[in-house]
């Protein structure tokens, strides 16, 4: 189950091909979005008729993997809170995930700044978040992932005029990273964030895959690279 706004939906959505692709048959999804801030765990919690779509997604209690992800509008733990008390009553066996994004607006900055800002985001916000959900909730698997990391690899690389796959930043013709200048994903990035969640959800080694994303850069390296990278004890216990 996987529920978050359009810095989440893209890539979430793109798993029903990933996983049966990679071996995994059984995998089965249901997603529950809505733009923005009002796509954070909170919002949705708040919201009646997006709460009610989660909670049927929930209540036959076959849920194994419940994803969420980050909104700054909705910094406290309160709607991870509700949402995970919620699963837990149905299976006690669920696990969670938070999926932390890109940054905003791009282009408003350079390409090093991007990077120390997302990393210093993703070092302050998303493991005091995965820190506090364990804390609260001993024995239960609760782990990151740092898809965002896939903005700021390629856009480091595009600054280097090391991207041939990318025209420009952003493109409104799949030949950019971002789609516009707040940030959407652009195929590029949506890409990259999926292998990057394919191993962090099923451990799939992405090097060894048999898929081809079709882009001159090697995307799938990149995956491995920024979750060989990524702090272990943020991971998923079996990655």
């Amino acid at each position: 189950l996987f529920i978050g706004h359009s810095f989440f939906r893209p890539i979430a959505e793109q798993m029903s091909f990933h996983a049966p692709n990679a071996g995994f048959a059984d995998h089965t999804q249901s997603t529950v979005f809505s733009g923005g801030a009002s796509g954070a765990p909170k919002a949705l919690w708040d919201n009646p008729t997006k709460r009610a779509k989660i909670q049927a997604a929930l209540d036959d209690g076959q849920t194994e993997l419940f994803g969420m992800t980050y909104h700054p509008d909705h910094p406290t733990l309160e709607g991870y809170q509700n949402w995970i008390d919620y699963a837990l009553a149905r299976n006690p066996a669920t696990t969670f995930f938070v999926g932390f994004p890109w940054l905003t607006s791009p282009g408003s900055v350079d390409a090093g700044t991007y990077r120390t800002t997302w990393q210093g985001a993703y070092d302050t916000i998303a493991k005091r978040i995965v820190d506090d959900l364990r804390l609260n909730y001993p024995g239960v698997v609760i782990f990151s992932i740092p898809y965002g990391r896939a903005a700021v690899e390629l856009y480091t690389l595009f600054a280097a005029d090391a991207l041939p796959d990318a025209e420009s930043l952003v493109s409104s013709d799949s030949r950019g990273i971002f789609s516009d200048d707040f940030g959407h994903p652009d195929a590029i990035l949506r890409e990259l964030s999926a292998l990057v969640w394919l191993r962090a959800i099923y451990g799939v080694e992405i090097s060894r895959y048999d898929y081809d994303p079709g882009y001159e850069t090697d995307l799938k390296a990149m995956a491995d690279a920024i979750m060989a990278g990524h702090d272990s004890r943020y991971d998923a216990s079996w990655c």
